[in-house]
Protein backbone atom coordinates (compact mmCIF):
# COMPACT_ATOMS: atom_id res chain seq x y z
CA UNK A 1 0.00 0.00 0.00
CA UNK A 2 1.39 3.40 -0.98
CA UNK A 3 1.39 6.36 1.41
CA UNK A 4 -1.25 7.98 -0.80
CA UNK A 5 -3.47 4.93 -0.26
CA UNK A 6 -2.72 4.96 3.48
CA UNK A 7 -3.91 8.57 3.74
CA UNK A 8 -7.16 7.57 2.07
CA UNK A 9 -7.56 4.70 4.53
CA UNK A 10 -7.38 7.13 7.50
CA UNK A 11 -10.92 8.32 6.99
CA UNK A 12 -10.56 11.79 8.46
CA UNK A 13 -7.68 13.93 9.56
CA UNK A 14 -6.68 17.46 10.52
CA UNK A 15 -4.26 19.81 8.81
CA UNK A 16 -1.75 20.53 11.58
CA UNK A 17 0.97 22.41 9.70
CA UNK A 18 1.31 24.27 6.42
CA UNK A 19 4.17 26.38 5.17
CA UNK A 20 6.44 27.07 2.22
CA UNK A 21 9.88 25.66 3.07
CA UNK A 22 11.33 27.37 -0.02
CA UNK A 23 10.00 29.60 -2.77
CA UNK A 24 7.03 28.01 -4.53
CA UNK A 25 7.10 24.75 -2.61
CA UNK A 26 4.38 23.66 -0.20
CA UNK A 27 4.62 21.54 2.93
CA UNK A 28 1.52 20.02 4.56
CA UNK A 29 1.28 17.95 7.72
CA UNK A 30 -1.85 15.95 8.49
CA UNK A 31 -2.75 13.93 11.57
CA UNK A 32 -5.46 11.35 11.97
CA UNK A 33 -8.57 12.35 13.86
CA UNK A 34 -10.24 10.43 16.64
CA UNK A 35 -13.53 10.72 18.47
CA UNK A 36 -13.45 11.61 22.17
CA UNK A 37 -15.11 9.22 24.61
CA UNK A 38 -16.48 12.16 26.62
CA UNK A 39 -20.03 13.22 25.81
CA UNK A 40 -21.01 16.86 26.10
CA UNK A 41 -23.85 19.20 25.27
CA UNK A 42 -23.30 21.93 22.68
CA UNK A 43 -25.43 25.06 22.46
CA UNK A 44 -25.74 26.77 19.08
CA UNK A 45 -28.10 29.74 19.09
CA UNK A 46 -31.35 28.62 20.68
CA UNK A 47 -30.67 24.91 20.15
CA UNK A 48 -28.94 22.44 22.44
CA UNK A 49 -27.39 19.29 21.00
CA UNK A 50 -26.95 16.62 23.65
CA UNK A 51 -24.39 13.87 24.10
CA UNK A 52 -22.00 14.92 21.34
CA UNK A 53 -18.41 13.75 21.13
CA UNK A 54 -15.59 16.01 19.95
CA UNK A 55 -13.43 15.09 16.98
CA UNK A 56 -9.79 15.58 18.02
CA UNK A 57 -6.29 15.26 16.63
CA UNK A 58 -4.66 11.94 17.51
CA UNK A 59 -1.17 13.07 18.55
CA UNK A 60 -0.17 9.48 19.37
CA UNK A 61 -0.63 7.94 15.93
CA UNK A 62 1.50 8.04 12.82
CA UNK A 63 1.00 11.11 10.67
CA UNK A 64 1.85 12.23 7.17
CA UNK A 65 3.86 14.98 5.59
CA UNK A 66 3.13 16.00 2.02
CA UNK A 67 5.66 18.08 0.09
CA UNK A 68 4.97 19.69 -3.24
CA UNK A 69 8.43 20.67 -4.45
CA UNK A 70 6.73 23.06 -6.86
CA UNK A 71 3.18 24.13 -7.56
CA UNK A 72 1.22 26.31 -9.95
CA UNK A 73 -1.37 27.30 -7.37
CA UNK A 74 -2.82 26.35 -4.03
CA UNK A 75 -5.98 27.44 -2.34
CA UNK A 76 -7.41 26.72 1.11
CA UNK A 77 -11.12 26.84 1.89
CA UNK A 78 -12.76 26.71 5.31
CA UNK A 79 -14.40 23.29 5.15
CA UNK A 80 -17.68 24.74 6.46
CA UNK A 81 -17.98 26.86 3.29
CA UNK A 82 -16.77 24.40 0.65
CA UNK A 83 -19.40 23.47 -1.89
CA UNK A 84 -17.33 20.51 -3.12
CA UNK A 85 -18.02 21.47 -6.76
CA UNK A 86 -14.73 19.88 -7.87
CA UNK A 87 -16.57 16.59 -7.45
CA UNK A 88 -18.07 17.41 -10.83
CA UNK A 89 -14.62 16.62 -12.20
CA UNK A 90 -12.97 13.31 -12.79
CA UNK A 91 -11.24 11.93 -9.71
CA UNK A 92 -8.73 9.61 -11.35
CA UNK A 93 -7.12 8.43 -8.15
CA UNK A 94 -8.07 8.56 -4.50
CA UNK A 95 -11.23 9.01 -2.51
CA UNK A 96 -13.05 11.53 -0.40
CA UNK A 97 -9.93 12.12 1.73
CA UNK A 98 -7.23 12.79 -0.87
CA UNK A 99 -8.13 12.92 -4.54
CA UNK A 100 -6.29 13.60 -7.79
CA UNK A 101 -8.27 15.25 -10.60
CA UNK A 102 -7.31 15.50 -14.25
CA UNK A 103 -10.42 17.63 -14.80
CA UNK A 104 -12.16 19.87 -12.27
CA UNK A 105 -13.69 23.31 -11.94
CA UNK A 106 -10.63 24.49 -9.98
CA UNK A 107 -8.22 23.22 -12.63
CA UNK A 108 -10.33 24.93 -15.31
CA UNK A 109 -10.06 28.18 -13.32
CA UNK A 110 -6.26 27.88 -13.08
CA UNK A 111 -5.95 27.10 -16.79
CA UNK A 112 -8.08 30.14 -17.60
CA UNK A 113 -6.43 32.58 -15.18
CA UNK A 114 -2.77 31.62 -15.70
CA UNK A 115 -0.47 30.78 -18.58
CA UNK A 116 1.10 27.88 -16.68
CA UNK A 117 0.06 25.32 -19.28
CA UNK A 118 2.16 27.19 -21.88
CA UNK A 119 5.23 27.23 -19.62
CA UNK A 120 5.25 23.84 -17.94
CA UNK A 121 5.62 20.65 -19.95
CA UNK A 122 3.45 17.77 -18.85
CA UNK A 123 0.01 17.47 -17.41
CA UNK A 124 -1.18 19.65 -14.57
CA UNK A 125 -3.15 17.81 -11.94
CA UNK A 126 -5.45 19.06 -9.22
CA UNK A 127 -4.73 17.49 -5.83
CA UNK A 128 -7.44 17.97 -3.24
CA UNK A 129 -7.06 17.13 0.43
CA UNK A 130 -10.28 17.08 2.46
CA UNK A 131 -9.41 17.71 6.12
CA UNK A 132 -11.49 18.49 9.16
CA UNK A 133 -11.87 22.31 8.99
CA UNK A 134 -9.92 22.76 5.72
CA UNK A 135 -10.10 21.79 2.06
CA UNK A 136 -6.72 22.23 0.36
CA UNK A 137 -6.48 22.48 -3.42
CA UNK A 138 -3.08 22.24 -5.11
CA UNK A 139 -2.38 22.37 -8.84
CA UNK A 140 0.99 20.96 -9.80
CA UNK A 141 2.77 19.19 -12.63
CA UNK A 142 4.89 17.20 -10.18
CA UNK A 143 3.63 14.55 -7.80
CA UNK A 144 3.92 15.30 -4.09
CA UNK A 145 6.37 13.49 -1.84
CA UNK A 146 4.28 11.75 0.82
CA UNK A 147 5.97 10.41 3.92
CA UNK A 148 4.62 8.70 6.99
CA UNK A 149 6.10 9.83 10.30
CA UNK A 150 6.01 7.47 13.25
Amino acid sequence: MTNFEKINSFGSFFLTNIHEPSDNSLFLEIKKSLTSEIKEDVVIGDSTFKDLKRVLVDDNSDYFTILFESYVSYHIVNESFSNFNEREGECVNGSFSFCIYNKSTYLNFILKETFADAIFPGVMKHYCLYCQNHVIHVVSITEPIIEIVD
